[in-house]
């Protein structure tokens, strides 16, 4: 046999289909090395169902304003705020509504999730502060009510908004007595309140005021700690990420401040860091972090470190990301719901999509005979690569199920079988015009690709359109949809046409046996075989 002529492509159909199949059995090796229990409840091996299939939580937030009025304006910014943090992915089908103009409704699938309240209620006003007395010795025995008050009253009869950036500085490079004299009442009203404040949950729900000190704590090591009138605020920041530097173990949050931010920081950390200072990033009157100063950061990027896991980590950058709320809310409801739909309209949707895949099958068998086992095998291939898609993106993204998403899935049936049948009917149409069929599979497959990829191209702008503009329980629809049609293409470029071209080598299908559906009396050509090319070709359409 003569070696293939130079500069002429040798197919390889038998190495492609290894290759996709050895990629099947990565993404299905990779699941497994998934922890089995990712902390909500859910198997690596069990796609996430929504709330309207297995049910979940429901949170009702009430909204309150300083000035009493709970604008629309400001409910639906709120909406938006919290909707970006509880959804930040798009895909986890958690549903944030507004109910009776003045509460906020969310509804989180899974186990109970009271605890997202923190997450997304929480004002996230962040402020950097320096500590003007770290490690203060609390006795552990809270004011009466009279002191609290007089203590209290001293520190508010100050006006701590005149101090300088200097001033507040030399606060903490020195003492707080290097303060100027009208302070030093306040600044021992404080010292008071230190040492009478414990380190608990009730205790650090401090009334966090930018321009004025607080007494607060570290809850993750129980220092209790006076700290300067923020210097920083966190409308400064610009972004903030989650992640782990090169090098390290650690998770970080890393933020961005901007011009001005970014200049007060200079100032600061030019002071601090020769006197070994510490600055404190305080949430809501909550001590992060209080690292001590160890560079003069001059470009505006500062990165907060501490006990950081993966989900504390994410959430402190989302709930900073998406900005502070323009309301304050309490907790109105924490309930769990049972599903929505009840296991009868589940299983007849299930029921729905086991119908039209058998119908898709039997068509394909009845007209296109041995032709419609590719059909089965190729449809049940990307089946097999969807579920693998749904389980990975589950344990990755927080990919959630919902019966429109479900629906997606079932519509991409029809994507697929289009995509076989324009391929069959290219190679059917390249041997009629009078090419073998070796030769028709791979001419054919030239012409039916671009129109496959033209065919997928509309299905995915469609489901990203759907996904950039749509709200809620569509974007699960899209994204399933988007996700079945680049699924469409690799089945059908890596595992469909390879199929075909090996068969076509094969016996029975390649010399047209009456049950492959490539015989000749089915194709409609007459005077020749399906193995030969004809001797005057019909001339293309």
């Amino acid at each position: 046999m003569a070696p293939p002529a130079r500069g002429r492509k040798v197919l390889r159909p038998g190495r492609t289909l290894l290759l996709f199949m050895a990629g099947v059995v990565a993404l299905f090796a990779l699941i497994g090395l998934v922890d089995l229990e990712d902390g909500t409840g859910h198997g690596a091996w069990t796609p996430r169902l929504g709330l309207d299939l297995q049910g979940g939580t429901r949170i009702t937030l009430q909204a309150q304003s300083s000035d009493g009025d709970v604008t629309a304006e400001n409910l639906a910014q709120a909406r938006s705020i919290i909707d970006q943090r509880v959804n930040a992915t798009g895909v986890s089908e958690a549903e944030v509504t507004t109910q009776g103009g003045n509460q906020i409704v969310i509804e989180i699938p899974g186990k109970e999730r009271g605890d997202i309240v923190d997450q997304v209620g929480r004002t996230a006003q962040m402020q950097f502060r320096l500590l003007w007395q770290p490690q203060v010795q609390s006795t552990g025995q809270p004011l009466d009510e009279a002191t609290a008050a007089a203590a209290q009253d001293a520190v508010d009869a100050v006006d701590w908004s005149a101090l300088s950036l200097d001033q507040m500085i030399a606060g903490e490079t020195q003492t707080p007595a290097a303060l100027p004299q009208e302070y030093q009442a306040g600044i021992a009203a404080l010292q008071q309140q230190a040492q009478a404040f414990v380190c608990t949950p009730d205790d650090l729900a401090v009334v966090d005021t930018a321009n004025e000190p607080i007494v607060t704590c570290d809850p993750k090591t129980g220092e209790v700690m006076i700290l300067s009138p923020a210097v920083i605020g966190g409308s400064h920041v610009k972004g903030a990420s989650a992640g782990v530097p090169q090098g390290s173990v650690q998770w970080v949050v890393d933020i961005e401040l901007d011009g001005e931010g970014g200049d007060t920081f200079d100032t600061v950390t030019a002071a601090l860091t020769p006197a070994q200072g510490r600055f404190a990033v305080v949430l809501d009157g909550e001590v992060l972090t209080a690292p001590t100063s160890n560079a003069h950061i001059t470009n505006g990027k500062a990165q907060i470190s501490g006990s950081f896991t993966q989900k504390t980590a994410v959430e402190l950058a989302n709930q900073l990301k998406y900005g502070a709320l323009p309301l304050t809310f309490e907790v109105n409801g924490v309930s769990v719901e049972g599903p929505t739909l009840a296991g009868s309209q589940l299983e007849a949707g299930l029921i729905a999509g086991a119908v039209g895949m058998v119908l898709v099958l039997l068509y394909g068998l009845f007209y296109y005979r041995g032709l419609g086992l590719v059909v089965m095998a190729s449809l049940g291939v990307a089946a097999l690569v969807t579920f693998g898609l749904v389980l990975l993106l589950g344990q990755a993204m927080g990919f959630t199920l919902t019966l429109p998403g479900i629906a997606g899935l079932i519509v991409a049936i029809g994507i697929t079988a289009d995509s076989f049948i324009v391929l069959f009917e290219r190679i059917r149409d390249e041997v009629r015009e009078g090419k073998s069929l070796r030769l028709a599979v791979e001419s054919g497959w030239a012409r039916a690709r671009s129109t496959i990829l033209a065919a997928d191209a509309v299905s995915f702008l469609a489901a990203a359109i759907l996904f950039i503009f749509a709200i809620g329980v569509v974007r699960g629809f899209a994204f399933a949809l988007g996700l079945t049609t680049l699924v469409d293409i690799l089945v059908v470029f890596f595992f469909t046409k390879p199929l075909m071209s090996l068969l076509a080598r094969t016996k029975f299908f390649g010399q047209g046996h009456r049950l492959s559906g490539l015989d000749a009396a089915h194709l409609g050509i007459k005077d020749r075989k399906v193995t030969e090319i004809a001797a005057s070709p019909g001339g293309r359409s």
